[in-house]
């Protein structure tokens, strides 16, 4: 982390502040130190939240055994770089895990493995709502790729891109969010899958 924000720190006094838009993909582990630099830099932050649980099981967990407890405490810091007014992008990184955004945004509100584990979400402190984890999917990669203005947010104007699914995310448990299904897809205001 600190290598690609010194490299973008540096093209910056060299070209001087513009609107880039450079991203780090796969925020997993970063030094408390460099937090901040990402608001003041305007980079963003991509961030694939299944990789929170790459194992089955939370005891299985290789980040645990390779970080130390000292190091394990700076994994995934999601809200911590929220709080610090860094920009954050959603991505799922599929082939690697599952394309599902659904269950991205379940490990990134609750933090925890397929086993339910540990209970309250590993390094439960950087949980963020849904709301927030609805908005790192839509409105973060929009902004990324300077599409904010088309894409991201429903407003009138945009190019009405929704998915419209089985259930109200809002009102139901985190558990069950990962099983919600897609019952409509909607790109450019046009229908383009039905169930």
């Amino acid at each position: 982390m600190r290598l690609g924000l010194d490299a973008f720190e540096e093209a910056r006094r060299a070209n001087g502040a513009r609107d880039a838009r450079h991203t780090i993909e796969h925020i997993e582990v970063i030094h408390p130190a460099d937090i901040a630099r990402f608001h003041e830099l305007g980079v963003i932050a991509s961030i694939q939240p299944e990789h929170l649980a790459a194992s089955e099981n939370f005891s299985d967990n290789a980040y645990l055994s390779r970080l130390g407890k000292e190091r394990e405490a700076f994994t995934f810091p999601v809200k911590t770089l929220e709080e610090a007014g860094a920009k954050i992008a959603f991505s799922s990184d599929f082939p690697v895990v599952s394309l599902n955004p659904l269950l991205e945004i379940y490990r990134a509100i609750t933090r925890v493995h397929n086993d339910g584990l540990p209970e309250g979400g590993w390094n439960g402190k950087e949980r963020i709502s849904l709301a927030q984890a609805l908005r790192y999917y839509t409105w973060g990669p929009a902004y990324g790729t300077f599409r904010e203005h088309e894409l991201g947010t429903l407003e009138p104007g945009k190019l009405a891109d929704i998915v419209v699914l089985n259930q109200n995310l809002f009102e139901i448990a985190p558990a069950e969010i990962k099983d919600a299904s897609v019952r409509m897809t909607i790109m450019d205001g046009k229908i383009v899958f039905a169930e």
